[in-house]
Parts: structure tokens; sequence; C-alpha cells
């Protein structure tokens, strides 16, 4: 007699399914998909059934049975399913930690679905509002209208303020017109509430949010209603790529270029590529925006992989911003130059906004006792810690650790200290005591922790409530705030000169789109970028030439360095307590991986960042000729990494397509 045995997901960080026996009373109604309880270890815990199979019956094969089947029907079906397996086999993750990644907390806790409403969740009314499309905004409707009942993946490459969202909005209304959904992926947030208004504009379509700032409740809600088809439009961060969307007839990654779409954790996905794999997958067209767009994307459009439409014109022929550039390597000490003083009191007396960007919160990266040299760092991760002045902490921004400093030094007490460097704290404590009784507002995560803050900051900027607003990347893209006449952008140094694979890129990406902030009403907008390399050749070529020439040239080199994306590389990193367990651990699947393969590997090295939380961080890189033998390599590798002495003392992870190897 043979037994049916169901292979079991648990929603932990191991590389196996769990056999379990189906008692006789359940065959009938256990599926694929479908959630039940079982003992593992001595605790009754869910895990999800990936498969069913036959077992002869045999003394050899003593399995747990399972104790109880919660769902009717699967609540992750064939499609999905495959999608996660496709996931968990390509990024080389546990398939268990890629279906915690893709179902709500309540789900994954055993919660009995139930029949919810879209009344049931709190939702504003659509705004009558007449928008004109542009001549370029036409053709790239046009273009993208022709190839709605197939796969193709669209390039939306259109400078900032050219208006991909209505393209976006003019296409999804094209979806739903054939009674399909669509999802909208965005790299944070933030930019979720703007969205769900605009979509809402002439419309009484069913929009919904799905991001890991709703409670518990709130997101099993929505999970819900997106599964059973009561919404029209789902707008989601990177982990909704994953959502079961019945009648899925459009995906759109808007931002495509930012790196917050690539999980930094342990499954290292990419929601892009998981979104363009998945497009194709069901045969629909995807569509991936961005004013700046990736070299990785970029490369495709070369190859012809993707299709490519271009917007060079702001609405209304709104010229681009002025951009200046101010030296500062002659001025030390100096944080505001003459010209960023002169320019912002030129744009107050007119009653226009001005953007001061800096991408580091905090009030100093490092301080200094001059009596003792007493540097604070990090005890988990040895790295300088950045001073807050509000909270009086000193916070390792790379684990979180914290300290109370009160203004005196922790060795020697003595209160000389130096605070070196700037944060956005310290601008703004510079800019308030040189433009007196002005309004200012600061925008960055220190600020706009509690739901709906970051949003109410917005509104009240758009109506003029303050004069400067001082901030970090939350600011550089997705918003468009008409009064900003005049962005600053200070400190990009570090930047110029980084050893990090994407450092200049990332740059590159972020100087574009917090210039776009400026000029987008009826003002010309300008720009002043202050350094102290404004000779550097990356900087100049960007600047002098634009991101498409700049980005061309990138690639270029990239090539004749056989880096990526001409060349295949994925990242082994070991995490241990002791850098020498790390290493040896590496240099062991270093020499499984060097048994009859033609690759080439590097290291162990220490990652950019050495030490995180208290564990030594050591990476090796491996480049195969291509994807599909790079993929194959680390699926041979990983059975036998458990046969390696102390590997259950390392955290290790393998990185496909890495952003950078830190």
């Amino acid at each position: 007699m043979k037994k049916k045995i169901a292979q079991i997901a648990i929603i932990k960080p191991l590389h196996s399914l769990f056999d379990y026996e189906i008692p006789e009373s359940m065959e009938s109604d256990i599926k694929p998909g479908c959630r039940v309880s079982i003992e593992f270890g001595r605790k009754l815990t869910i895990g999800f059934v990936i498969n069913i199979t036959n077992k002869i019956n045999s003394s050899k094969y003593n399995l747990k049975k399972i104790q109880e089947i919660i769902d009717k029907s699967p609540v992750l079906d064939q499609e999905i399913l495959k999608l996660l397996m496709w996931v968990s086999n390509y990024y080389h993750s546990p398939l268990g930690q890629i279906i915690g990644l893709a179902t709500p907390l309540y789900l994954r806790q055993g919660k009995i679905i139930e029949d919810y409403s879209y009344d049931d969740i709190e939702s504003e009314g659509f705004i009558e509002q007449k928008i004109n499309l542009s001549k370029e905004q036409k053709d790239a409707v046009k273009n993208i209208k022709q190839s709605l009942s197939c796969y193709e993946c669209f390039l939306l490459d259109g400078i900032t303020g050219s208006g991909k969202t209505e393209v976006y909005k003019h296409i999804q209304n094209e979806i739903h017109k054939k009674g399909l959904q669509t999802l909208i992926i965005v790299p944070e947030k933030t930019l979720i509430p703007g969205l769900i208004k605009y979509f809402k504009i002439n419309n009484l379509l069913r929009v919904i949010e799905y991001h890991s700032s709703l409670t518990p409740k709130q997101k099993f809600i929505n999970w819900t209603l997106i599964q059973n088809c009561k919404v029209d439009i789902i707008i989601g961060t990177r982990s909704s790529v994953f959502l079961k969307i019945p009648n899925l007839g459009l995906i759109i990654i808007d931002e495509e270029h930012d790196v917050s779409l690539k999980n930094s954790s342990d499954a290292r996905y990419n929601s892009r590529d998981v979104g363009i794999y998945r497009a194709k997958s069901k045969n629909i067209p995807i569509i991936l925006g961005s004013a700046t767009p990736s070299s990785e994307t970029i490369f495709n459009v070369t190859n012809k992989k993707f299709t490519h439409i271009k917007m060079r014109k702001r609405i209304n022929e709104k010229p681009l911003p002025i951009l200046k550039i101010v030296d500062m390597s002659k001025k030390k000490n100096a944080i505001l130059s003459d010209d960023v003083i002169k320019a912002v009191k030129n744009r107050l007396l007119k009653k226009e906004q001005t953007l001061i960007y800096l991408n580091r919160r905090g009030y100093s990266p490092v301080i200094n006792c001059r009596e003792c040299s007493w540097i604070p760092k990090c005890s988990q991760c040895n790295l300088n810690m950045t001073f807050h002045k509000n909270k009086k902490l000193l916070i390792c921004h790379h684990c979180a650790i914290n300290i109370k400093f009160s203004n005196k030094c922790l060795n020697c007490n003595s209160k000389d200290i130096a605070y070196l460097g700037e944060g956005t704290e310290k601008i703004e404590e510079v800019i308030r005591n040189e433009f007196k009784k002005t309004k200012i507002i600061r925008i960055d995560s220190d600020n706009t922790r509690k739901k709906g803050e970051a949003e109410k900051i917005f509104k009240d900027v758009k109506l003029n409530k303050y004069d400067i607003l001082i901030g970090t990347q939350m600011l550089s893209k997705g918003h468009n705030f008409p009064n900003i006449t005049l962005v600053v952008i200070m400190n990009i140094d570090q930047s110029l000169y980084s050893p990090r694979l994407k450092a200049f890129e990332q740059l590159a990406q972020q100087l574009i789109q917090v210039s776009g902030r400026s000029g987008r009403g009826e003002v010309k907008g300008e720009v002043i970028l202050q350094t102290s390399y404004p000779d550097n050749e990356n900087l100049s070529c960007l600047i002098n030439h634009g991101y498409e020439e700049w980005m061309k040239q990138l690639l270029k080199l990239r090539k004749n360095l056989s880096l990526p994306p001409y060349k295949n590389w994925g990242v082994i990193q070991a995490k241990s307590k002791k850098y020498e367990d790390a290493e040896n651990f590496l240099y062991n699947i270093k020499k499984i991986l060097n048994k009859g393969r033609n690759i080439e590997i590097y290291g162990p090295m220490p990652s950019i960042m050495q030490k995180k939380a208290n564990l030594f961080n050591l990476n090796l890189i491996v480049q195969a000729e291509n994807k599909k033998k790079l993929n194959y390599i680390f699926s041979d590798c990983i059975p036998l990494i458990k046969d390696i002495p102390y590997s259950n003392k390392i955290r290790w992870s393998i990185d496909i397509d890495p952003i950078d190897y830190d």
C-alpha cells in the first residue's frame, strides 16, 4: 500500500522541503498551495503544501502526519507557486523564506480567510480633473497600446516632469476596459498615497495599497481583497510582486533604477526582474519607468530585449533647470557657499521654495574629542557612530545600536568636542541661523516615522506652508512640488570616489532625480551643486553631456573591464562572529567550485563593510560566461555546503545579480 506524502515548506531559512504523511481522511481535500498545521520539532507550526507524491509504505519512512488542513482551497495557486519556486531557484534562497516574504503575517499564523468588501478599507473619493496629453505622451500611449494582449517589456524613459504617470494611467484605463487588473510597484511607500489619489482622478476605480507600514490586520484584509478580485489597481512596494492577482493584465515598475527594489536581506530578489519574469510567464505587458534608467535596463534595450520609449520634454514645454557648480575646495569649513546664500535669499524674496538636498541624516557623521582624540565607534560594526543632536544620541546607521550623548566625551569627560561633517540636522541648524523667521522643514526618516506624517508634510509643502525644505533621497523622486524653483545639492564628494561598483551610477541617478524637482511650475528652475571636485571626470561628463551619454560611456567602460551587466557575477557572503570561521568556510566552497568548472573566482575577501551587527562579512565572487551556468554552479554547490566543517556556525547567502558587494 502506498502512502500519500505532502512536501511542505516551513517559514524558516531552510533549503529543504519536509515530508509529512497525509492521513487518509485528508487525502481528497489537501492540495498544493494549502496551509496545514504540522508538528515541526516539538511545536505545532504552519506549513505550506508545495507538492503531493506517493512513497512505498516501509518502516524506513516513519513520517509525522499532518495535524490539520486550514484551507478548503489553495491560498497559493499554481501560478504563484511556480513564481515562488522560480524565485527560490534563481536567487538560491529557501522556498519557505520566499513564501514568508510573499504572504501577510496573519496568513502565516494560520488565520482563516474571511470575505471582506472593498468598503472595509478607508478610501477617498475621486477628483474631477481634465488633463491634456502632450505629443510625446500620446506617442508613448499609442506605442504601448499596440502590445497590450501579449508580453512586451517597455522602458518608458522620460525626463523628470515629462508626465510618465499620466501615461501609466492611460494604459491602465485600457487594461481596465478588458476587465483586467494592474499592479504598480514603487521603491518607497511614501510614493503610494500620491499615486492612489492620482489614479482616482476621473475614475471610480477600486485602488488599494500593499506595503510594510500597514497594520497586520489591514495588510491581511488588502491581501484577501486582491486575491478575490475586488480591486482594480494595486499599488505596493517590492513584495507586492508576489501577490495573487487572478486577472492581472499589466505590471508597472516605477523608478525601475532604484536600489530599494532589491531586497537586501538573505533572500536577495529584485522585484523589477521578478516582475519581468512574471509578465513573460503570464504573457502580459510590463512597463519600466524612470528618468534615469539602470545600466542593466539600458543594456537590455541595446540588446533589443526591451522596447525603448523616450520622452525628452517636460509637460507644456517647460524648460529644464539651469545647473551651476560651485567649487568648495578653497572654502575651508564652509557649509553654505555665498552663491547658495544669495540664491536662497532671491527665491525667498520672490516667495518661491528652495529644496536643500543632503543624503545623510543626523547632525554629524563623525565626532572627535580634542582632548583625548576619542572617536565613538559602534561596538558591533567598528564604524563611526553618527551624532543625532535632537535625540542626544550616538547611532550606528548600520545596526541601529545607540548610546546617550550630551556633548561630553565618554572617555575623558571633556566638553571640547569637534563635530565633523554634516547631516540634515546640522544643515537645518545652519539654515535656521542664516535665514531667521523663515518657515523651514526637515524631511528624512527620523521625522517621518509616524504613519501619515510624510504625506501630511508633502501636502503642506504643496500648500506653500514652508519656504525651505531640507531632505534626503525621500525627496529625490516621484514628488511634484510646483513652487520649488531652487535645488541645492550638498556634500556628494564621498560618492565620487567610492569603491562600490554602483556608487557613481546611484549618485548620478540621485543628482538627476533631485534636480528634476526644480522648476516644475511656471517659473524656470535653478540647481546649485556644491563640490570640492568640480573636475571629476564622471561628474563633468554627466553635467556637460547628460545622463544618456554618460550611461553610454559607463557601459563601454564596464564592457572593457568585464563587469556586469556584460559578465554574470554572483556572490556568496559568509557572516560569522569569528573572521577565520567565515574565511575558512568560503575557502572550502572555493575548493568545491574549482572542481572541473571553467569559471573565475575572486576571494575570499572582506566586504566593503567588514563588520556589521557583531558579525564579520566576507565575500566570494564567482564569474561565469552566462547566467544559466552561474545558477547551475550554485545549485550544484548548495547541497554540499552542509558537509563543510562548522557550516552550522556560519550565516551564508547567495546574491545573484548583485548591486554591490558589501
